[in-house]
C-alpha cells in the first residue's frame, strides 16, 4: 500500500465519507488512492452505450450539479459512469469513483478522468479481482454517499436500477429521466417512474434537488453544556478537531463558552442568547 500510494480509512476516521456511516451496513475499511475531500455527493448512474442525446443531457446535469457545490460519485463503467468523471473534472467539479474491484486493478481511463481532481475507492482488498456479486454490492456505496441519485438512461435490465433501488433503500432521493419514451433505452428509467421509485426530470432548467437538512450533529449535541472532552467521547471526533469548529460556531455566535463548558445558544426571533440556567455552577 505505502509502494503503490494507497490510503485507507475506516468506520472512526473523520474523513470516513458522512452519509455513508449512515447506511444499514458501511464498510469498516475504505481504500483510496487520490484526494479526498468532505463535500456532499450527487451519484450519477447509467447505461454503458448510451445515445448521443443522453451524453450531450449528461454534461448539461453534471455541469448544474457542479454548480450547486456537488461531488459527483459514479462506479467507473463504460458509458454515463466514466463520461459523469470526466464531465466533472473538466466542469472543475470533484468526483469519486467506488470500484467493484481492487484498486489495483482499475484501468488507465478511470485514472485518468478520475485522478485529475478525485479519488477512486474500493471497499476490496486493492488486488483482489471483481466477481459476479462485487459490482452489485459496490452499488450501494454510490448511493449511500450520496445526497440524491439521478439515472441518466437505464435498460429494463440495467445495473443501474440497482443503485436506485439501493438509494430507495437508504432513504435517498432517486430521479429519472426519459428522453425518447417510443425507445427500449429508457424501459428501465420508465419502470423506476412507474413504480414511484424516482422522480421525472424533463428540461434541467426546472430540475431542483430536493435537499436534506441534515443537522449539525455537534450542535445537536451541545443543546446542553457540555465539555470538549465530554463532546469528544460523545461524537468520536478528536478533541484538536472539535476546538477548531467549536472556535468557528462561536465565532458564528451558535454557540457560547462559559469556562470549560461549551453549549448551543437558543433563538428568539431574530435574537440569539445563552441560558445561563443550564450551566453547572463554576
Amino acid at each position: 500500500m505505502q509502494r503503490e500510494g494507497i490510503g485507507f480509512l475506516t468506520l472512526s476516521d473523520m474523513d470516513y465519507f458522512p452519509r455513508l456511516k449512515e447506511i444499514e451496513d458501511p464498510p469498516p475499511v475504505l481504500f483510496y488512492q487520490g484526494e479526498l475531500k468532505r463535500t456532499k455527493f450527487f451519484g450519477v448512474v447509467g447505461t454503458r452505450k448510451p445515445d448521443n442525446y443522453s451524453i450531450m443531457y449528461l454534461k448539461e446535469l453534471i455541469g448544474l450539479l457542479v454548480s450547486k457545490g456537488y461531488g459527483i460519485a459514479s462506479g467507473g463503467a463504460m458509458g454515463i459512469d466514466i463520461l459523469s468523471h470526466r464531465f466533472c473534472t473538466e466542469s472543475g467539479g470533484y468526483t469519486v469513483c467506488f470500484l467493484g474491484f481492487g484498486i489495483l486493478q482499475a484501468p488507465k481511463n478511470i485514472r485518468r478522468f478520475v485522478l485529475a481532481n478525485g479519488a477512486i475507492v474500493s471497499e476490496l482488498l486493492p488486488w483482489e479481482h471483481a466477481d459476479r456479486y462485487t459490482f452489485y454490492r459496490r452499488n450501494r456505496l454510490i448511493s449511500g454517499v450520496s445526497d440524491g441519485v439521478f439515472v441518466v438512461e437505464a435498460g429494463e435490465n440495467s445495473g443501474a436500477l440497482i443503485t436506485a433501488y439501493y438509494a430507495k433503500e437508504q432513504g435517498r432521493q432517486v430521479y429519472a429521466h426519459v428522453g425518447y419514451g417510443s425507445s427500449e433505452r429508457w424501459e428501465g428509467c420508465i419502470k423506476l417512474i412507474n413504480e414511484g421509485i424516482a422522480k421525472l426530470v424533463g428540461r434541467l432548467q426546472k430540475f431542483e434537488v430536493e435537499e436534506e437538512k441534515v443537522e449539525d450533529p455537534i450542535l445537536i449535541a451541545l443543546s446542553t453544556p457540555k465539555t470538549l472532552s465530554e463532546l469528544s467521547q460523545i461524537l468520536g471526533i478528536e478533541e484538536r478537531e472539535l476546538s477548531k469548529r467549536l472556535g468557528l460556531y462561536v465565532a458564528e455566535g451558535l454557540v457560547h463558552c462559559n469556562g470549560p463548558y461549551y453549549c448551543r445558544l437558543k433563538q428568539e426571533g431574530d435574537e440569539y442568547y445563552a441560558d445561563e440556567e443550564l450551566f453547572p455552577t463554576l
